[in-house]
């Protein structure tokens, strides 16, 4: 009875996450749901006939059953596994975050956790003492039967790739495909959604973005980027530089970039906005694309590792205490290229419990924290917010007051990007996310404005998104469509900023309908605050009076202006 005790709870979490995939997926969730379910089954019974004595398993049933209740917690707040993303954000907690964060839940749960340990503790005696042995032909039979079978499996998910990768050249752009469903197909990823069993390879990726973290963070502090103040702009009056990096914009469903929809009626009304009309993103997934937008690297080595530090420690070396406030998760395989980045702040805040496949904390919550920010009064700040703006499920991005366009995807919707039968959901729930955006960001600006001081805000989207445009077949990002490399980008200028330094507005403007890239960003940032590095960007500073920008370079097809053309799906006039 004690035994069957154990092996259900450590059962729960992987039950209930099969239960959420059965009841969230409209299309074929079973084998989705069902052999994370099956593997856990198959691994408990491996391990219980290869110990034989039973006494033996439970180094293994204890910890797990231990950290069950976490992952059950933790599923039925985002309805997802825990992982990498979850990981990073206990590790950058201190003890009042988390008291915050689980407010009056604090008490219960430490009592909760002691009787639990206590429970666990005398269940692994009174086992332990009864001395259980597995005997007999059905230990054998049921041992050997799931060792075949989870070799059937591995033959079975060893011969899908190679099929996978036979028929990929006959693909356009495959290579290119960038899934948004939160399931992949495949033995590893099975497991490791498994609970307990997957949380090994979950612990190594955590254990990777560390040592990604620590070999950055020892990189960057080697730099020198040589700053350079421009003939009287080094100014002791206090200096704010905000930079908000937007998730998954399209500017053509921005009123204030012309859409015939009141997506943005706080931007449209604010005095102070620079437009640029006509910007593209350096590529078109996150991972490639916020990167290229921090960093100094040329041109030619888009896609390496970055061999120096971002932006972000240029404005350090100039003074300037830093700070980044992020919605997007803080480690994962997605997640590590930009959070290495990040780490190079003065103070970095990750206030999201889960990553972009499920329904977390919104883009508002990043507002006191800034507010908190700006009221320390330091003479100079330079502050990232990273947010998750319109990323897919475009539902989970705003709240239900912000649902102003109907009908619209819910939040018990897992869209399918491949079905056009949904697109009428989900153009309004996208439209819906940047109505929100639009809150987001003209709170930040009325934040910078009270401050009557020499302030300056720029966002700028990492990558647009399609929504069946064309004759792209298709919604999301990161393949061959002009919609997911054009991208909404703006500055916001405080009237101090504007009279110490006139006629700067007006140079800015000038680029208004010029061809710019999102690469431009590190450049323009500088200057904005008024300085330069020592060694030259690739593109130049927005507002300079001369000079033109580098080609638009764009992630595997080389020039956006020319080398896209003939390979993009949405060659089509976009659908309103």
């Amino acid at each position: 009875m004690l035994l069957a005790a154990l092996l259900l709870l450590l059962s729960i979490p992987v039950l209930l996450d099969s239960w959420f995939v059965l009841t969230g997926r409209r299309e074929k969730p079973l084998r989705m749901a069902l052999m994370p379910l099956l593997l856990h089954g198959l691994l408990l019974a491996l391990l219980l006939g290869l110990c034989g004595r039973l006494r033996r398993a439970l180094w293994v049933l204890v910890p797990a059953a231990a950290l069950a209740p976490f992952e059950f917690f933790y599923l039925l707040q985002y309805r997802l596994p825990s992982g990498p993303h979850v990981y990073g954000v206990i590790a950058d907690t201190d003890g009042a975050e988390a008291s915050s964060w689980l407010g009056p839940w604090v008490v219960p749960l430490v009592v909760g956790l002691v009787l639990l340990l206590a429970a666990l503790a005398w269940t692994a005696r009174q086992i332990h003492r009864a001395d259980m042995y597995w005997r007999g032909r059905s230990r054998l039979l049921l041992t050997g039967g799931s060792m075949m079978l989870m070799l059937l499996f591995a033959v079975l998910d060893m011969a899908s790739d190679r099929v996978d990768t036979a028929i990929r050249p006959a693909l356009p752009n495959s290579y290119l495909q960038h899934s948004l469903s939160t399931f992949n197909p495949g033995l590893v990823p099975d497991l490791q959604r498994s609970f307990p069993w997957g949380l090994p390879m979950r612990w190594q990726h955590f254990r990777e973005h560390q040592q990604a973290l620590a070999a950055h963070r020892e990189a960057a502090a080697r730099h020198d980027f040589g700053v350079r103040w421009r003939s009287g702009q080094e100014s002791s009056q206090r200096q704010l530089v905000v930079l908000v990096i937007g998730e998954t914009g399209r500017p053509d469903r921005w009123h204030l970039f012309g859409a015939a929809r009141a997506t943005t009626p706080r931007l449209s009304a604010r005095a102070g906005i620079v437009k640029f009309n006509d910007a593209v993103s350096g590529a078109s997934a996150t991972r490639e694309a916020v990167p290229l937008m921090l960093t100094r690297r040329p041109p030619e080595q888009m896609l390496s590792p970055p061999s120096e530090a971002s932006v972000v420690s240029a404005f350090k070396q100039a003074g300037f205490k830093t700070y980044w406030l992020s919605t997007q998760g803080a480690a994962g395989a997605h997640e590590t290229p930009i959070s290495v980045l990040a780490r190079e702040a003065d103070e970095q805040h990750f206030v999201n419990g889960v990553d972009y496949r499920g329904a977390g904390a919104l883009d508002g919550d990043l507002l006191p924290l800034l507010q908190k920010i700006l009221a320390k009064g330091e003479d100079k700040q330079f502050i990232v917010l990273h947010t998750l703006g319109s990323h897919m499920n475009y539902a989970h991005r705003y709240p239900l007051s912000f649902e102003l366009f109907k009908p619209a995807l819910s939040h018990q919707d897992n869209p399918d990007i491949w079905r056009p039968v949904q697109v009428e959901e989900m153009r309004n729930a996208y439209d819906n996310s940047v109505l929100y955006t639009d809150h987001v960001l003209d709170a930040a600006i009325e934040l910078l404005a009270r401050t009557g001081g020499h302030a300056s805000l720029m966002y700028a989207a990492d990558h647009g998104e399609a929504l069946h445009d064309g004759n792209c077949k298709r919604a999301g990002h990161g393949f061959a469509a002009a919609v997911n490399y054009r991208v909404p980008m703006f500055l916001w200028l405080s009237e101090r900023w504007q009279r110490d330094r006139p006629g700067s507005k007006e140079l800015l403007e000038r680029r208004r309908h010029e061809p710019v890239s999102a690469m431009a960003v590190f450049p323009t940032l500088t200057g904005l605050a008024g300085f330069d590095i020592a060694a030259p960007h690739a593109h130049t500073d927005l507002g300079l009076a001369t000079g033109s920008g580098a080609r638009r370079l764009v992630t595997h097809f080389g020039d956006f202006d020319k080398d896209l053309a003939g390979k993009q799906c949405d060659s089509q006039p976009l659908v309103p």
